[in-house]
């Protein structure tokens, strides 16, 4: 009898034990669910929180969208519309001294064709001051002859026309145009130009370089 209530009191505090773990996993599966029913209201919070800010800044977010859009456009025009300015402007620019160029050709060749109309007188003015005796280069006409030669050559030289060195130059094709051929005793004349028979002038601005007349000489033989 007292071996069976010993047993029976076992079993008790077993069962006992064996309720008391069934309870603790039971509390941990409600404190589970708890969490994850927390878990899932935190989400679906956090969810209608976004979807409300979409709702409410979504417009805005478009419009900014939109204006972007917008400016990237304007850029674009202004970009091109810089871009065709420096273009208008270059071809201006060639315009602008092809036409100066035309003008100063034309007053150039305007210059020279009255220059060349002018220059027979001119030449006869120094071939009669090669002709006077020196007594008469210094008479009052020999002065006036010299005085106004002198103040036509000034006059060419504000034209940019000058007249071309020849004595005692070898003869150049650009400048030159032999007449003649004449021997003389001087050796250092040898194939040279010994004499001037028509004075030659040149019209020179910077690297424009015209010939108005050639220089008509006589060379050493």
């Amino acid at each position: 009898m007292t071996n069976t209530k010993k047993d029976d009191d076992k079993q008790t505090v077993v069962n006992n034990e064996e309720n008391d773990e069934t309870n603790v996993i039971r509390d941990e599966e409600i404190d589970d669910n708890f969490l994850q029913d927390e878990l899932n209201e935190l989400q679906k919070a956090e969810n209608e929180a976004k979807n409300e800010w979409k709702a409410d800044f979504m417009p805005l977010l478009n419009k900014i969208k939109e204006l972007e859009e917008q400016l990237q456009e304007k850029d674009e025009i202004a970009k091109n519309s810089q871009i065709n300015y420096l273009h208008l402007k270059a071809d201006f620019d060639i315009l602008q001294r092809q036409t100066q160029q035309k003008i100063e050709n034309v007053e150039r060749d305007s210059t020279i064709k009255v220059v060349k109309d002018f220059l027979p007188f001119i030449e006869n003015l120094r071939k009669s001051l090669l002709n006077l005796t020196d007594e008469q280069k210094e008479s009052w006409l020999g002065a006036w002859l010299q005085m106004m030669y002198d103040g036509f050559i000034k006059s060419l030289e504000k034209l940019h026309i000058k007249p071309i060195e020849a004595i005692g130059l070898e003869p150049n094709p650009q400048f030159h145009e032999p007449v003649s051929m004449q021997t003389v005793e001087d050796e250092w004349l040898k194939w040279k130009i010994i004499q001037e028979f028509q004075q030659g002038f040149v019209y020179e601005v910077n690297d424009d370089l015209i010939v108005v007349s050639p220089s008509r000489v006589i060379v050493w033989n």
